[in-house]
């Protein structure tokens, strides 16, 4: 699959990034920006997200196959690779599968464990549910304006944050209706697999020593304390910091200290 992809930086190592569920290669424009003084960065939109194609299938070995294609389409021999949410799971997965491709691995609050069982973490869990319902009931094509839309799905979310993230995925047709950029009914359909992607795996079959930090949001749900056995069972030499007064998505809410410690981790 031709994923879409957006440039920055012209010297120094590389570095990809891959954005979350509902996300897009232009939530992270403005980081990209400041770090492209010192590396070559590449900004990936994954499968059924932002500008790249749509497919029924939306699992983590597609998506890590998409990476690695994009990669070699690229002639990116080795970068650094961070991912935030999904894009961490992707980029974990990534690391396991295809260490030798890595120089050092970023992973933004998420774990390598499953979050779709609800007695375990169903607030996350039931927070996805109603997001995806919410906005595949919400049908922008018939929409007058983007407010009338913020509107609509304020009644289903009124968290005015979330809601405005989620409302990025709105675009403009030529014939001047709106529509989702995100294919949606194959996000619902396979959110069981999206919230997994790691309860099958045997740690003693896959692990990597690679260098790898995971930053978390501290006000964030997704890292607990406990999940630093099964990420060092991974991944070996793994750090875990927080990210303080942040949540979920701790680059936009704490841009300026997570570009501060990635660019400390990264350092050669």
């Amino acid at each position: 699959m031709q994923l879409f992809y957006r440039e920055y930086g012209e010297q120094g190592p590389t570095l990809v990034i891959l954005h979350g569920l509902y996300g897009a290669s232009d939530n992270w424009v403005s980081i990209a920006r400041q770090l492209s003084s010192d590396y070559r960065i590449f900004l990936v939109d994954q499968r059924n997200h932002g500008q790249s194609p749509h497919h029924d299938t939306h699992d983590y070995e597609c998506m890590t196959q998409d990476l690695l294609e994009f990669l070699d389409n690229q002639k990116i021999d080795k970068a650094h690779l961070v991912g935030h949410s999904m894009g961490g799971k992707t980029a974990m997965r990534f690391a396991l599968e295809h260490p030798e491709r890595i120089h050092k691995l970023v992973v933004l609050d998420i774990a390598p464990k499953s979050y779709a069982t609800f007695s375990n973490y169903a607030q996350i869990t039931n927070n996805h549910e109603h997001i995806i319902n919410s906005l595949l009931e919400l049908q922008p094509e018939n929409a007058e304006t983007r407010q009338a839309i913020d509107q609509a799905l304020a009644l289903k979310l009124p968290n005015d944050e979330l809601r405005h993230f989620l409302l990025k995925n709105i675009e403009r047709t030529k014939d001047g209706h709106y529509r989702w950029r995100l294919n949606l009914p194959v996000i619902k359909k396979t959110l069981p697999i999206i919230m997994d992607g790691f309860s099958h795996l045997n740690p003693d079959e896959h692990k990597t020593n690679i260098p790898a930090i995971f930053i978390r949001g501290e006000k964030s749900d997704y890292v607990m304390d406990e999940d630093s056995l099964i990420i060092r069972k991974l991944f070996k030499d793994a750090e875990v910091v927080s990210i303080p007064n942040a949540g979920h998505w701790l680059h936009a809410q704490q841009p300026a200290l997570l570009i501060k410690t990635l660019a400390y981790f990264l350092l050669d």
